[in-house]
């Protein structure tokens, strides 16, 4: 099936990757506003690649909220910097998720994979404490147009984040230092053209781990 077809479905694509230690793990073909999760999660950069506006799933979220998250980056209430966080925890109405963590990236021109392996395991930690059952995690570094990421192996760069952080949580637990995890599922957003390739690339990356 071609990306084209599978964008015509009136329900989002979902494919899986995997499952690890009770968590489902899969893409979806949505953005962090319209995710249908618990706990949705975008990042941002300090500023954009070369001064360009946001786009794609970031722009789509920062319109449900009203233009605030631009807002509050401009006026340095949020700098996303890197991992400076932010929850809206009571998003406005219309908005599908039922909390949104916005994670910082920092300078665009210094991204690397150890950064964002620190992002998703900071979404982890943040969606188990949270109590949510279900979490979604957009990197958004295309949406900022950070396009050239072959190098940062992103879906196992994500994957070893996601899961290293799952684990600490669930030795916490057994060692009666914290509840058990509430998480079962656990979504990576990814836009309807690219969905069926970072599937496959998830889906290899999930079984090399």
């Amino acid at each position: 099936m071609t990306a084209a077809n599978l964008a015509t479905y009136s329900e989002p694509v979902r494919l899986p990757i995997g499952t690890s230690d009770g968590v489902v793990f899969d893409v979806v073909a949505w953005g962090p506003a319209q995710a249908d999760v618990d706990f949705s999660v975008a990042c941002m950069f300090e500023h954009e690649v070369g001064g360009a506006p946001i786009a794609g799933g970031l722009l789509a979220l920062d319109q449900a909220l009203g233009g605030h998250l631009t807002r509050m980056r401009a006026h340095g209430a949020f700098r996303a910097q890197p991992m400076e966080t932010m929850l809206i925890a009571s998003p406005p109405p219309g908005m599908t998720p039922r909390a949104v963590l916005v994670i910082g990236l920092g300078d665009p021109a210094t991204l690397d994979a150890d950064r964002l392996r620190q992002a998703t395991r900071v979404a982890m930690r943040e969606a188990i404490r949270h109590g949510a059952r279900s979490m979604a995690f957009a990197p958004s570094v295309l949406d900022a147009g950070h396009t050239d990421n072959a190098a940062l192996d992103m879906p196992a760069v994500m994957l070893d984040g996601m899961l290293s952080a799952l684990r600490a949580e669930l030795a916490l637990a057994a060692a009666d230092l914290s509840p058990p995890p509430a998480l079962r599922h656990c979504t990576f957003d990814v836009g309807a053209a690219r969905v069926a390739g970072a599937a496959q690339a998830f889906a290899a990356a999930f079984e090399r781990r």
